[in-house]
């Protein structure tokens, strides 16, 4: 039996909403125990939930009440785009060009739910976004507003999600789509010198506690997909030195941790007024909100024996392929820079 298009969904009367009555307040953890699930313990920054109702709102979690005012100057405005196969819905709380912030929703078509959350956005004279702040253990209801979408929005995305339900992603209009062949493949030693032997920022992970939440399947996919979302609002970022920047992306595992590696240093990039770098760089705000993030690290990725997995260069993202000859070329290259030290290359 065919899947139907529009599904039915079973809700879950306890799911209760933020109003203005808990604006400015601390929320109740019983009350809205879901919330604290996936702000707290999940440690997302942006969701998207059905409430007991049925409607779809939308949560944008931030550090404190003064990240939120840094981060959400801007009227809010919402765009959709296809993403492997995929819907995604990107919040955007800053349009200035020296400063854009968005936060990409991505929402899986084939999965009735999914579909069904993002139909009912569409389907909504207004979807609700709620601004909360997690500390220290606690969820403060900053502020709720919400947003609506004209009829050509709500037609195209619907066009959207149909392409996408019927496995048809290539019906979709050139500009509702984040094109995944630019995607190629090229060797890791057509980087130069200069390019390996870059130093760069490590974001730590605890990938132990990662394989142990989600599976060792579940986190790999969990880890390259923060990775690419925020290699995509470097694609999307309206400043134009954003988008022509080039960097690469290496992964290193030491223990039961994780590096991964971005090298250059990016801080040229994000030292913008009024906005420190932890809250512009995409990369930052992505990895550092997961649960298993541990700290952040200057090193080098040859120092860590890192590899070279992907490479951004002025807009155009590539998978760089390994073998033998690349780990006989990090060796020489460890040897030369860390002489006397342990090479993880051998």
């Amino acid at each position: 039996m065919a899947e139907e298009f529009e599904p039915r969904i079973e809700l879950d009367a306890t799911i209760v909403s933020p109003d203005r009555e808990t604006e400015g307040e601390r929320l109740d953890p019983e009350r809205f125990h879901d919330l604290y699930k996936l702000a707290g313990e999940e440690g997302l920054p942006y969701f998207a939930r059905l409430n007991g109702r049925g409607e779809a709102e939308l949560f944008l979690v931030f550090e404190s009440v003064d990240a939120f005012s840094e981060q959400t100057r801007d009227a809010v405005s919402i765009e959709f785009k296809a993403y492997q196969n995929k819907l995604l819905a990107v919040i955007w709380t800053l349009s200035d060009p020296l400063q854009p912030l968005g936060f990409p929703l991505s929402f899986d078509i084939q999965k009735a739910e999914e579909r069904h959350m993002a139909q009912s956005i569409l389907n909504q004279a207004a979807t609700p976004i709620h601004y909360l702040a997690y500390e220290e253990g606690n969820l403060t209801h900053i502020y709720t507003e919400s947003i609506s979408l004209s009829a050509e929005e709500v037609e195209r995305t619907e066009g959207m999600i149909r392409s996408l339900f019927a496995g048809t992603p290539e019906e979709l209009p050139h500009a509702a789509e984040v094109r995944e062949e630019e995607t190629e493949t090229i060797y890791a030693l057509s980087l130069s010198r200069e390019v390996l032997q870059e130093d760069g920022v490590a974001f730590v992970l605890d990938y132990r506690r990662m394989m142990g939440a989600h599976g060792e399947e579940e986190a790999q996919h969990l880890l390259m997909r923060t990775v690419q979302q925020a290699v995509w609002v470097m694609r999307r970022h309206s400043r134009s030195e954003v988008r022509d920047s080039t960097f690469s992306i290496w992964v290193a595992e030491k223990g039961e941790l994780l590096y991964l590696v971005v090298t250059p240093q990016l801080t040229h990039l994000f030292e913008v007024v009024h906005m420190s770098e932890d809250e512009a760089n995409p990369f930052a705000r992505f990895l550092m909100t997961l649960p298993a993030f541990v700290r952040c690290e200057d090193v080098s990725p040859l120092q860590t024996g890192a590899y070279p997995l992907l490479r951004y260069e002025k807009g155009r993202l590539y998978h760089l392929e390994l073998d033998e000859h690349v780990q006989v070329r990090l060796d020489e290259l460890h040897r030369e820079a860390f002489s006397g030290h342990l090479n993880p290359y051998q």
